[in-house]
């Protein structure tokens, strides 16, 4: 995942990212990691990053401003100085303050009009707010309309797109973005099951999770889910 990201960025290989992982095994302190990195390198740009609700997309900023103000980031981004933030809209300027902020926090059903813009990227962590939404088709297609009409109209010519999440369903964003960019050249997707190819736990590090853990959830949850 780390090279891909690394190839994304440095190498321009991929425009559309999609990484499918359990939920709690680190997708989405990757992403802030990378999203720190992606506004240090370009703080005169500006990002957007986009989850389902207010209430995440306010830890994400809260994340990136932790990282923001370590010593060590400041050291290796000297010319990325924080100028301005904005808590209650969830905007960062680096750099220099300017009309669009480094990068914004907003949830996919908010008013993105006039608070920035996806220049280099857009960032979508977890669109699919849990269950419910997954096994309603309705509130699904509600959801693909507000990422084609709202998100996509924030996109600049040549922004890239990451999306990382838990899969809910076939019909779920990631899934049908799937589906149209298959066999484009420069769309990839990474898929990571809980389990590896021996049915074992891909994530039982130390305070990970176990192959029982996976099993026993396997085990409680209905046929369709």
């Amino acid at each position: 995942l780390f090279e891909t990201l690394n190839d994304m960025e440095i190498y321009d290989k991929y425009d559309t990212l999609l990484v499918s992982m359990p939920p709690r095994v680190g997708k989405t302190r990757t992403n802030l990691l990378f999203i720190t990195w992606i506004i240090g390198r370009h703080p005169l740009s500006t990002q957007l990053a986009i989850s389902y609700s207010e209430a995440i997309t306010k830890s994400f900023y809260n994340g990136v401003m932790e990282i923001i103000m370590n010593q060590r980031w400041q050291e290796v981004f000297p010319n990325s100085k924080l100028v301005a933030q904005n808590a209650k809209d969830e905007n960062i300027w680096l750099g220099k303050f300017k009309q669009y902020p480094s990068i914004s926090f907003i949830p996919i059903g908010g008013s993105m009009t006039g608070r920035g813009q996806g220049s280099e990227y857009i960032f979508y962590d977890d669109l699919v707010s849990g269950i419910e939404e997954a096994i309603s088709p309705t509130r699904l297609e509600n959801l693909w309309s507000k990422y084609t009409t709202n998100a996509q109209q924030r996109k600049m010519d040549g922004c890239k797109e990451i999306h990382i999440a838990t899969r809910w369903s076939v019909n779920d964003p990631m899934t049908r973005i799937e589906r149209n960019k298959q066999g484009e050249p420069k769309f990839k997707t990474i898929k990571l099951s809980c389990y590896n190819e021996k049915g074992e736990s891909q994530f039982d590090f130390k305070g990970g999770f176990t192959t029982q853990y996976y099993k026993d959830i396997e085990k409680n949850m209905d046929k369709i889910s």
